[in-house]
């Protein structure tokens, strides 16, 4: 009797140890079932990288996390800016322009268009009250070489001086080129890499940011992403840069209209596209194609909540290839001053002056060369030493070069400085070919 009972109390613990494996086996099922090959370790839900800039919400399902209509808007006021000022200029009434500065005026329509379509914009308040003047507030500190002033009162005092007495200031500097140019670089330039991108290694990824549909870092990817300017569709919905350069807009929601929020390539976009467009260039950096592709990887990652390193190296891509854009861009304006100096002296006029016939392309050109280059200086982070960018300003001067004395030597020393030493700079700093540095 007694074994007996030993015996059912043996067969009680065996069939108590078999029940716990049993359940144990069932949890570890439940958990290895439960998990989706689309998460990782910590129950992210990864996604792929998408063909265009379209990322959902984390926290509101169904419902974007992009959100950049300041940028929009200030990058359509920086387009259009140069056009009022060819409007006004000698008018003597600056109204205007300084209430497209401001962004104040509700019923101010956009200038910039999509050619015979419809815009689903037709007001800058449209899409954004946000404005030009506190962006260059905020870069103040930044002296540009030569000018000893910053950006916000150069900008200024051009723009007052452009409708006072018209676009070519006496000594030959096209003032609206060169006003749009500097804010090119000062505002959008400046804000996509000094401001937002600065952000990223000490953002928060977690956490919803406030009762927003992002967190604070994809917020700051997606605002940097926004001061580019492309397309949410750049890389696709163009066939060529010819495409993204010369019919910036692709309806492609069908819609009959476009969107200058998602459908519209304005800026540094369309810019990055000329310079790819180099048919005489030996190597292809693809400027359009790395950069988005970049922001696209970078979002992903963030996404994704990947490691905060393999976030930057897709940041550090965006930056340094878009300072290789205003370089580029930069030597392209070289290049065409180049040219003008050359057929000034080829025509032999020594006689040739400041706002003239002969000389409005060699005018055109330089305040766009300069304006270009000032956008170097906005990059925190940029791969040109100060020393080099300070010696490009001084050689590049603050007007443009005319025949001296009733000859041209004081404009040859100039030709040859901007050929010899500036595309030297140029080439030592960011590695560029020769082909390239005569080609863009």
């Amino acid at each position: 009797m007694k074994k007996d009972l030993i015996t059912k109390k043996g067969e009680s613990k065996m069939k108590l140890k078999n029940s716990l494996m049993f359940l144990s086996s069932l949890m570890l099922f439940a958990v290895i079932g439960c998990s989706s090959d689309d998460d990782d370790d910590d129950g992210v839900a990864l996604i792929d990288t998408p063909t265009e800039y379209s990322f959902e919400s984390r926290f509101s399902s169904g419902e974007s996390s992009v959100s950049y209509s300041g940028q929009v808007v200030r990058n359509l006021l920086i387009n259009d800016i140069k056009t009022q000022m060819g409007a006004d200029a000698g008018s003597g009434d600056a109204t205007t322009l300084l209430s497209m500065m401001a962004n104040d005026n509700a019923n101010q329509a956009i200038l910039s268009s999509a050619g015979d379509m419809s815009t689903v914009q037709t007001k800058y308040h449209d899409i954004s009250t946000s404005h030009l003047n506190d962006r260059l507030t905020a870069v103040e500190s930044y002296i540009i070489p030569g000018y000893d002033a910053n950006a916000g009162t150069l900008v200024n005092g051009w723009v007052q001086e452009c409708v006072a007495n018209g676009k070519t200031r006496a000594n030959g500097v096209r003032l609206d080129q060169i006003t749009q140019k500097t804010l090119w670089g000062a505002v959008s330039y400046w804000q996509a890499t000094s401001k937002y991108m600065s952000k990223i290694p000490n953002d928060d990824n977690s956490m919803q940011s406030g009762d927003a549909n992002y967190t604070a870092m994809e917020h700051h990817w997606d605002e940097s992403f926004g001061y580019f300017g492309a397309a949410l569709d750049y890389n696709t919905g163009y066939s060529d840069d010819v495409d993204r350069k010369s019919g910036p807009y692709n309806d492609s929601n069908s819609d009959g209209s476009i969107d200058f929020k998602s459908e519209y390539n304005v800026g540094w976009a369309v810019t990055a596209a000329k310079r790819d467009d180099c048919s005489a260039c030996d190597t292809n950096y693809d400027f359009t194609k790395t950069i988005f592709d970049a922001y696209l990887e970078g979002r992903t990652l963030i996404t994704n909540q990947a490691d905060l390193a393999d976030i930057l190296v897709q940041r550090d891509i965006v930056m340094n290839t878009w300072e290789k854009v205003v370089a580029a861009v930069s030597i392209h304006y070289v290049n065409d001053v180049v040219a003008d100096i050359a057929g000034l002296i080829g025509a032999g006029d020594a006689t040739v002056a400041p706002g003239s016939d002969a000389t409005a392309d060699y005018e055109n050109h330089w305040g766009e060369m300069r304006g270009y280059a000032n956008g170097l200086l906005y990059n925190d982070f940029k791969l040109i030493s100060d020393a080099n960018l300070n010696r490009i300003l001084q050689v590049m001067g603050t007007a443009p070069v005319y025949p001296s004395d009733g000859n041209f030597d004081a404009m040859q020393a100039y030709h040859d400085s901007l050929v010899g030493e500036v595309r030297a700079i140029f080439k030592a700093s960011y590695g560029f070919s020769d082909a390239n540095l005569a080609g863009w």
